[in-house]
């Protein structure tokens, strides 16, 4: 944490500035009132907040390019130049003609030369200083009049001698009709004047604001980091520890970025956005320089007192820290209040002082010599130690900075059993870790030590535990069996947890088992894990003789912890393969836990029934269960728990149709488990369907093949057969039926192999379309019926409603349309009642088809014509706008497609909701072609419709649209 390290020979090269972000509603607000003349604002803000980069975008606004634009700033010299800001301003006013000037003007002669051509000739001087320098205030009041309409930026007001000072006053005072004026200054810093006396006092009628610039919020560091890095889009976990590392404060946050940009070029492209990167970057060499600039700047105390909290780390009090540096009473205080006045030290809350960010705190630790940070690290353990309720965290790490290896051990365990105790399971791990790293512990240590990582790692998920198990099993070939055991067990877990390792996690939980002969309570863990049936390819009935196995050791248990473990994994497991006894099970366990332990193991069952019951359709129990369930995890420090139940809300999400939004939170879930299988699956399966019903196949299908679908051996089977079913029906839409029909066989083989129909209910449908489509009768009727047996008498009512869709479909391929209506109408009922709104609007659809397909159209096809468009209506309004095409396309196609009878709005310079559509889908590259079979509409409209988008965005080509669609804000359309 503290460790310095040399540091590298690096080059900083700054590329000019980036876009300004996240100050939309700031600009917005000032150039209002700018327009309206005489305006004077007045922007303040700390150190780094951004204020020189605000009057730069103010300066390039087209709203002032018909003025004139003057700009100057104040500098932080000994003796300035008098009037220097005002008159590094008025140099450009000659650019263009000036208005008529009187004699007084020409006092400005001498101190605009290059104005002279423009200027009267000068008068006399006068021989009272008083009287002259207020002739030169008239004549630039005089100046700015002739400029016209004018802008004029002033930065770094803070530095203003006072001659500039009073300029501005007497401008202020009677500002001319056409003039604008910014000025910015720094605050919480010391000025010429004490940071008081800001001329800013204006009359009535001048238009005034003040603004207060504060630190960027996540969205905006998100999109900063967008930018410098050239990345589409980067993850909300990063953003959010970016934010946290820099404060939000924008010039902290673009430095560490570039440092961060640069840093890709020498680490593999991974781990540019991972935190491990972020927390040990080396302080920017600009945002050093300020930081020890100011460091400098203070009276010696001062500076002992910000080492002294940059030792400590943390924010504390002041009497912490300045026991730390050895001050009291009104040293301490005069010292804490420089640091506070030079911008080094913030007070942070609750009487406690410290960094704005831990750049600052580690640019000021940098400055600390060797031999000082042992000395303060070491008196930081006793000022520490001595405190009520030590603090063992930082009672390790400042031990291990000072070098007291033994010590740091002591703390860093008894630390990590207080993190287990708490439920603070990534701190607990980051300590053992740590540990177990270092060289020269005894094997009773390491087994000690890895044994309590090995059962704290299963409450999270952290794949770089599995590489430190697997060196300890390899390492130390003299553990005892129930020692070597409890590590290999916890490590199969683990590798059950992460993608492509499900087999041999499986392999080394069997071992482990065979291990714990004398350890009955922990092999009943194993045997638990091996009883649960929902990955990988293993038959049912292989897991069938585990989950017996586990009644069969469930009587002997005691631990209250464990049995509830193994109870709440045998009802999730019941309820996932459809057996209804589970749900009158779990409302009979109690709702609270004794302890932590405990508490962990019903969050984790509230989780995995959530899963389940979702799979089986019980969707409003299924949304219930994971906001508790979630609640619960992370109250407990069930991290892994709490992760599945986030794939578990998405998913939900997806199947009852709250899309909005959701395709951008299931990146971001994905993004922050790179690495854990079950949530990149089901995410991935999620963004495949999003991408389908928006007709992109290609991302669909990228999207699914990282949902296993074509890997069904390494995934979890509900989500590798629902992501089987919507592929099928990809590539059906794209007329490859051959394709559908091997994908089809596929995840039909993997589901007779598994054994748990009602697992396929997104699949079969699906399945039963394609083989009819390729006249494979035989197969089409064996899945269906296979499925009505498997699913017959289990509790998923989705299952239930699959089964209709997949009889109306075989009977529609075999031209019983009226039967097909019928039943289609009742599998649409029975979506319609969990709810999954889109697989309900697509039974209706396909009741009004085969109503349709009876005959010619008559006054009695009303009613299925109405359906249709009503079918159209509800994607429309889901958002499926592929799937409403289809249906106004089949409505021209039987002739029946009327317009609407309210009108066609005008649109203007604003999108249409079609080409709004249109435009979004150039964004993402398709061609015309893509475009018209995506909306179900002519080349030739495409095009008509891709000429509006270019006209009205203003965009140069086809590839400029997703820019300028980046910030197109569509007007609020009237329904």
């Amino acid at each position: 944490m503290w460790l310095a390290t040399p540091r590298p020979t690096s080059v900083s090269v700054r590329a000019g500035s980036t876009a300004l972000v996240g100050r939309d509603v700031e600009v917005s607000a000032i150039v209002k009132i700018l327009l309206r003349r005489p305006a004077a604002v007045l922007i303040e803000g700390e150190q780094g907040m951004g204020r020189s980069r605000l009057l730069e975008e103010l300066a390039g606004r087209r709203e002032f390019a018909a003025g004139r634009v003057l700009t100057g700033a104040c500098q932080p010299m000994r003796e300035p130049f008098p009037f220097g800001p005002v008159l590094e301003a008025l140099r450009s006013a000659g650019d263009r003609p000036l208005g008529p000037l009187s004699p007084v003007a020409g006092v400005l002669r001498p101190l605009l030369p290059e104005l002279a051509e423009s200027l009267p000739p000068q008068p006399e001087p006068l021989t009272d200083p008083c009287a002259e320098r207020h002739r030169q205030f008239r004549a630039v009041r005089e100046l700015l009049i002739a400029c016209g309409p004018a802008l004029i930026l002033i930065d770094d007001l803070q530095w203003a001698d006072e001659g500039t000072r009073d300029l501005m006053r007497f401008l202020a005072a009677g500002m001319p009709a056409e003039l604008a004026v910014v000025a910015a200054y720094r605050t919480g810093s010391p000025s010429r004047h004490g940071g008081s006396g800001i001329p800013f006092r204006t009359p009535p009628n001048v238009q005034t604001a003040r603004v207060t610039l504060g630190p960027l919020d996540v969205e905006a560091v998100g999109k900063l980091a967008e930018e410098l890095l050239d990345l589409p889009r980067v993850s909300t976990p990063f953003t959010a520890k970016l934010r946290e590392s820099t404060a939000g404060i924008p010039f902290v946050v673009e430095e560490t970025l570039r440092a961060l940009r640069d840093a890709a070029g020498r680490l593999p492209i991974g781990e540019v956005l991972s935190d491990r990167l972020l927390e040990s970057l080396e302080v920017p060499i600009s945002l050093r320089e300020a930081i020890t600039e100011r460091l400098e700047a203070l009276p010696e105390p001062a500076i002992r007192l910000a080492r002294a909290a940059a030792v400590l780390a943390v924010p504390s009090e002041p009497s912490v820290i300045g026991e730390l540096a050895c001050l009291t009473g009104d040293a301490l205080r005069s010292a804490l209040l420089s640091t506070l006045d030079g911008g080094v030290l913030g007070e942070l809350g609750g009487d406690h002082y410290g960094f704005r960010h831990p750049l600052a705190r580690k640019a000021v630790y940098d400055t600390i010599s060797g031999p000082e940070r042992t000395l303060l690290h070491s008196r930081a353990i006793q000022v520490l130690a001595d405190q009520p309720v030590p603090p063992l965290t930082l009672l390790a790490n400042h031990s291990r900075a000072a070098g007291r290896t033994e010590q740091w051990r002591h703390y860093a365990e008894a630390a990590s059993d207080e993190a287990i105790a708490h439920g603070d399971t990534s701190r607990a791990i980051d300590l053992l870790q740590s540990v177990l790293a270092e060289t020269g512990l005894g094997e009773d240590d390491i087994a000690r030590l890895a044994t309590k990582l090995s059962q704290v790692a299963l409450r999270g998920f952290r794949p770089d535990v599995i590489e430190t198990l697997e060196r300890i099993l390899e390492e130390l070939t003299d553990l005892r069996p129930s020692v070597r055991g409890t590590i290999r067990l916890s490590l199969g877990m683990l590798l059950v947890r992460t993608i492509g390792r499900l087999g041999r996690g499986r392999v080394e939980v069997e071992k482990a088992i065979t291990e714990l002969v004398d350890e009955p309570e922990l092999a009943a863990r194993g045997i638990n894990l091996l009883a649960q049936p929902i990955d990988g390819l293993t038959p049912l009935s292989w897991h069938e003789v585990w989950m017996e196995r586990a009644r069969e050791v469930f009587d002997l248990i005691e631990d209250p912890e464990l049995r509830l473990a193994l109870l709440g994994d045998r009802i999730s497991t019941q309820a996932h393969i459809g057996d209804g006894s589970a749900w009158t099970e779990f409302t009979e366990l109690p709702d609270q836990g004794s302890g932590v332990a405990e508490r962990v193991q019903l969050a984790r069952l509230w989780c995995n029934l959530a899963d389940a019951q979702s799979w089986a359709g019980h969707l409003t129990r299924a949304e219930k269960l994971v906001t508790e369930g979630i609640r619960r995890a992370t109250d407990a420090g069930a991290l892994y728990a709490a992760g599945l139940a986030q794939g578990t809300r998405v998913r939900l999400d997806w199947v009852r149709g709250n899309w909005a939004g959701l395709a951008e939170a299931t990146e971001q879930l994905r993004d922050g488990y790179p690495d854990l299988g079950p949530i990149v699956m089901e995410s991935s399966l999620v963004l495949g369907g999003l991408a389908a019903v928006r007709g992109e196949f290609a991302a669909a299908q990228r999207h699914l093949t990282a949902a296993s679908v074509h890997a069904p051996e390494h995934g979890p089977i509900p989500v590798v057969l629902s992501a089987a079913g919507v592929l099928i029906r990809v590539l059906l839409a794209t007329d490859d039926v051959d394709g559908a029909c091997a994908a089809a066989d596929n995840a039909v083989s993997a589901a007779r192999r598994k054994g748990v129909w009602v697992w396929a209910a997104g699949l079969v449908p699906a399945a039963a379309e394609a083989y009819t489509r390729a006249g494979r009768w035989s197969e089409a009727d064996a899945v269906v019926e296979e499925f009505a047996r498997g699913v017959d008498g289990k509790d998923s009512p989705v299952s239930q409603a699959a089964l209709l869709a997949g009889r109306a479909i075989l009977l529609d391929a075999r031209g019983k349309h009226p039967a097909a209506a019928t039943v289609f109408d009742e599998a649409a009922a029975g979506y319609e009642a969990l709810p999954m709104p889109y697989q309900a609007i697509g039974a209706r659809e396909r009741a009004a088809l085969c109503r349709l397909n009876t005959g010619r159209l008559t006054a009695g096809s009303r009613p299925a014509i109405e359906e249709l468009a009503a079918a159209a209506e509800s994607y429309e309004r889901l958002g499926a706008t592929r799937d409403a095409g289809r249906c106004r396309h089949q409505l021209r196609e039987h002739g029946a497609w009327a317009p609407s009878q309210r009108g066609r709005r005008g649109y203007g310079q604003e999108l249409s909701p079609r080409e709004l559509e249109v435009a979004r889908m150039l964004s993402d590259g398709r061609t015309n072609r893509e475009i018209a079979d995506g909306l179900f509409l002519s080349p030739r409209t495409v095009e008509q419709h891709v000429a509006k988008v270019l006209r009205k965005l203003g965009a140069r080509s086809r590839t400029d649209v997703a820019r300028r669609m980046s910030t197109y804000a569509p007007a609020a359309i009237d329904r």
